[in-house]
């Protein structure tokens, strides 16, 4: 499943909305029990999340939940949570090693509750305060579940990153570059190979926008961006799949440089420029998530 590209928030509570995100195919549904819950409808969106992670999983997308970071609600939150098809959990505003540890913790308890295989599901720190954000690495080596930190890259309309760092957020983004550079390298020098980067702070039909900003995340480093609104998935996988042109070209490069390394040589010179084995890796994988995109389509046309 990884690494997953699209992401598509969902308020726990609102289930009927849960099958219209699946008709849109996004990678990963995040359910979510935080922001998008009102208070008071906390504990029946507890109550649906077994049918909703069910729902998702059966369609072959990965189910995550957003979970609360108060204690005692994050209690609540991952006792409900923990089922069969349950891919991973967002743990937001997340500050220090000891509060992903924590969450792993409390993983491992209801694993065992609910006969899961231990450490199955994936932790996926949000941290939205100046303390997290600053020791970023330290909560994404804090759990062998983590699989990547998640950062944001908002438009006008920003929100709790914004407020911590300090910046005012504009279209541009560059008050944002080094804060979500500094995101991608503490992720993977962490252990968490892939960090995801929602794009928010956009009007919702601003497909230009959020177009440009999906690009910009993955230019920067990210391997997934979470989006608020069904119309948003496409345009993010068409951002992360590779072009016709990509394609022709690494593979190119890829049969190339296997013959010449059949001739006993290490480097070659291939559309006028000098390639060696450092190039080699980016040709596989770009290769590599191009099959894996020919497969998804081959997949949906059965």
């Amino acid at each position: 499943m990884w690494p997953i590209r699209s992401f598509l928030f969902v308020p726990a509570h609102r289930r009927s909305w849960v099958g219209k995100a699946i008709r849109h195919r996004p990678g990963a549904c995040m359910l979510d029990l935080e922001d998008s819950v009102p208070p008071n409808e906390r504990d029946n969106a507890r109550a649906m999340l077994a049918s909703e992670i069910a729902e998702v999983s059966a369609a072959g997308i990965g189910a995550f939940v957003r979970v609360n970071p108060d204690p005692e609600q994050m209690l609540l939150d991952v006792a409900a949570a923990t089922v069969a098809g349950l891919t991973g959990v967002m743990l937001p505003k997340a500050a220090t090693p000891e509060e992903v540890r924590h969450l792993d913790g409390l993983l491992s308890y209801h694993e065992g509750r609910a006969g899961l295989a231990h450490g199955g599901i994936a932790i996926m720190p949000l941290p939205e305060t100046a303390r997290g954000l600053q020791d970023a690495e330290q909560l994404a080596s804090a759990s062998a579940r983590v699989k990547g930190l998640v950062s944001s890259i908002s438009g006008p309309v920003s929100g709790d990153i914004a407020r911590a760092f300090g910046f005012t957020a504009t279209r541009g983004g560059l008050e944002q570059l080094y804060m979500n550079s500094k995101i991608v390298l503490d992720s993977r020098a962490g252990g968490a190979p892939y960090p995801i980067c929602g794009v928010f702070g956009l009007p919702l039909d601003d497909l230009d926008g959020v177009r440009e900003m999906a690009r910009r995340a993955r230019d920067i480093g990210y391997t997934g961006v979470p989006v608020m609104h069904p119309s948003h998935i496409e345009i993010v996988e068409q951002v992360f799949r590779p072009s016709v042109e990509e394609i022709a070209y690494f593979e190119g490069l890829l049969a190339a440089f296997s013959a010449a390394e059949s001739a006993g040589a290490g480097a070659i010179s291939y559309h006028g420029t000098m390639v060696d084995y450092a190039m080699v890796p980016l040709a596989e994988s770009i290769i590599a998530e191009a099959r894996r995109y020919a497969k998804r389509d081959a997949s949906r046309n059965e």
